[in-house]
């Protein structure tokens, strides 16, 4: 049995909430966890030319199969990235970058392999340029789509956009009949905020310690009382849960959760959602079948890890089809690369959409080009990806199973700010 799979535990499956709906979010890149993933993007995207810079991604989750050899995956493409690196700057590259590079090769492995697995997490991205002008390494619980190698004159950040994206802060709310614990989700880590539990007992927020099941004596009850205590049980769970709502509206507020996932057993969830406000309903995502409650965060957060994929997969979705339908009425959209890199140039972009491995065309205008610093055909979905973050545009990039979505658009739409 896995950690946090107690007796009462029982498989999650999402059940879609009508009430969602595509929202800009109005904190760029997430909080909490992603702040330090936003700030280093921030100063990443905008620095000029430091390079040469290698940036590294690569996906050492150890549960993925192709990790499970002694030679894992990630470090096959790691000295298989390094060595075809070598050979270009071999055969074309300035004398300082070839001896850069060798002395850089001289130490990444051999540090990455070091590493504690812990450090090594499930992804690891590393931007460190010779000489120590350059020098961030990050331990990313949501890893990398792929692993990449990249020597350029800047960091290459696009992929990191991607995982902050795809771990935007979420709300989770586990709901039983007697009580309610919040959970704070955010780049695939679950925590758990100050005051996260409200009981039917206490009456108010206190610290998690344990859940504790109900009492069995609080039930002990004569054969003629059954009925009664019955439905004295049922008016105290409505009252709590009533109480419980009002008392979790607020404490969404306070905590800035765009999103929220409500997870319980039965029908607990929908008669506690009656009783949300208004404006937290509206958060509500999805509800969740399940028990969680007496689960470590860790094991939470494994629990939930495909409904979380696939409440992002939804909201891309939902974005990309904004984007196009409304560039097609003439409204605050743009679609293809030609117009959605006009509109990011003059600074109209509120959310850029782009398809998974999406290849921006090499006739673009002159001008756009330039704005972009003139990148090579290689480099220019990068220089876009930097453009929108030094705009504070908030960046999407779909999954490979939903980039058909922006076919038409050859893989580029964008929601506008006017």
């Amino acid at each position: 049995m896995a950690a946090g799979q107690g007796p009462g535990y029982h498989p999650t499956r999402v059940i879609r909430s009508p009430r969602h709906r595509v929202r800009p979010n109005p904190s760029p890149l997430g909080r909490f966890i992603l702040n330090a993933i936003s700030e280093l993007l921030q100063k990443l995207a905008v620095a000029d030319d430091v390079g040469p810079v290698l940036s590294l991604y690569l996906r050492t989750d150890p549960r993925e199969p192709a990790n499970a050899s002694q030679t894992p995956a990630w470090l096959v493409e790691l000295r298989n990235g390094m060595r075809g690196l070598a050979r270009r700057l071999d055969e074309d590259g300035p004398r300082e970058e070839r001896l850069a590079l060798r002395e850089l090769s001289d130490r990444i492995e051999d540090e990455v392999i070091a590493l504690d697995p812990a450090k090594r997490a499930r992804g690891l991205a590393w931007f460190i340029a010779p000489g120590g002008g350059l020098d961030h390494r990050l331990s990313l619980q949501l890893p990398p789509r792929e692993n990449h190698v990249i020597w350029d004159s800047r960091p290459f950040v696009s992929p990191l956009v991607d995982v902050a994206d795809r771990g935007r802060p979420t709300g989770l709310v586990l709901v039983g009949g007697d009580v309610v614990r919040l959970l704070h989700w955010e780049a695939g880590r679950v925590s758990e905020p100050e005051r996260s539990t409200y009981e039917l007992e206490l009456g108010d927020w206190r610290e998690y310690a344990a859940y504790a099941a109900s009492n069995p004596a609080r039930g002990q009850q004569t054969a003629t009382n059954v009925e009664a205590y019955r439905d004295r049980v049922e008016e105290w769970r409505d009252r709590f849960l009533r109480a419980a709502a009002a008392a979790t509206g607020g404490r969404l507020a306070e905590l800035g959760w765009d999103r929220v996932l409500l997870i319980s057993e039965g029908q607990v969830a929908t008669r506690f959602a009656e009783d949300l406000p208004d404006e937290v309903l509206q958060r509500v995502a999805a509800t969740v079948t399940g028990n969680l409650l007496g689960a470590e965060p860790a094991a939470v957060a494994e629990h939930l890890e495909t409904e979380l994929s696939e409440l992002w997969r939804r909201h891309g979705q939902e974005l990309a089809t904004l984007a196009t339908d409304a560039a097609a009425a003439g409204e605050r959209g743009a679609a293809g690369w030609s117009d959605v890199l006009d509109c990011l140039v003059q600074g109209r972009v509120e959310h850029l959409i782009l398809a998974a491995g999406a290849d921006p065309p090499r006739d673009l205008a002159p001008a756009t080009r330039e704005a972009l610093g003139d990148p090579s055909p290689a480099m220019l979905l990068e220089r876009s990806v930097e453009r929108a973050i030094e705009l504070g545009a908030e960046i999407t990039m779909l999954s490979p199973e939903d980039s058909a979505l922006l076919a038409d658009a050859g893989g580029a739409a964008a929601v506008l700010r006017f």
